[in-house]
């Protein structure tokens, strides 16, 4: 059977159930994920990325970067030590605050970062590589193409494909709700880009991720997560099970996951 393009079309939107997390959401996160991200660990695997990219000839000292969903910048301002220009965008106004401060602390002038989600961004140019890294704007077919559109060269783009958690599945259980484990968006984007005769490299990254959290902030973060924050009932089931759980006032989650990275060629 030769499967054709609208089948994946069709089946990543009707699979695009999840509501999408809001600006205030990352608002709320953007602290905690510019503290994540600025780790030695985390700057050690932004410069094996860069590099990977150069060694195969993605990226040189002319190349223009697109980092759609740049979240604090950390991704871009790596890219833009090696690169002519970066391109960063982001809906949440505290991320893109971030991204400026980390370009400007690196002393980096080829930086440019603008609020925008990404149905509403444009730019007069192309670009020779366009990136979403864990990026949730790229969710559904048109936001894929508009990506592809925006690239004369290369297009990356990176994805959760797996992840378990047993704290956060016992919080979906006591809130009603269905905890997925499995994350099916990469394998729609590969079999998309393949009816359309473009064959991506597709590598995989394992691993464990631990996120720590001081009660309040966890009460905050996973209420805000599972959308409970509407519902008084199922608010406070989520804020008795984490009183519960913390120790010394301290929430510990840890994940098991899987990310999955494509990059592709524009033929």
């Amino acid at each position: 059977m030769q499967f054709k393009t609208a089948y994946f079309e069709e089946l990543w939107l009707s699979d695009n159930q999840k509501k999408e997390p809001t600006a205030e959401f990352w608002d709320f996160r953007a602290e905690e994920y510019n503290l994540s991200s600025s780790t030695g660990d985390a700057q050690l695997n932004r410069k094996d990325k860069v590099q990977a990219l150069i060694d195969k000839g993605i990226i040189t000292s002319e190349t223009t970067v697109l980092d759609i969903g740049c979240g604090p910048g950390q991704f871009a301002v790596e890219l833009a030590k090696k690169t002519k220009k970066v391109v960063g965008l982001d809906f949440s106004k505290k991320m893109v605050h971030y991204a400026r401060e980390n370009a400007a602390a690196a002393g980096l002038q080829n930086t440019e970062f603008i609020l925008s989600d990404w149905d509403s961004f444009h730019y007069l140019e192309s670009f020779d590589l366009v990136i979403a890294s864990m990026s949730p704007a790229i969710c559904k077919p048109d936001h894929l193409y508009k990506m592809i559109g925006s690239s004369r060269g290369f297009c990356y783009l990176s994805s959760f494909v797996e992840r378990h958690s047993c704290l956060k599945e016992t919080l979906y259980t006591l809130t009603d709700q269905h905890y997925i484990r499995q994350f099916n968006k990469l394998n729609y984007i590969f079999n998309i880009l393949w009816t359309k005769g473009i064959f991506p490299e597709l590598t995989y990254e394992t691993g464990l991720h631990k996120r720590v959290f001081p009660l309040e902030k966890a009460k905050g973060i996973y209420s805000r997560e599972l959308a409970v924050l509407d519902n008084p009932d199922q608010l406070a089931r989520v804020h008795q099970y984490l009183e519960k759980v913390a120790e010394n006032g301290v929430v510990t989650e840890t994940l098991q996951q899987r990310k999955g990275e494509l990059i592709w060629e524009i033929v």
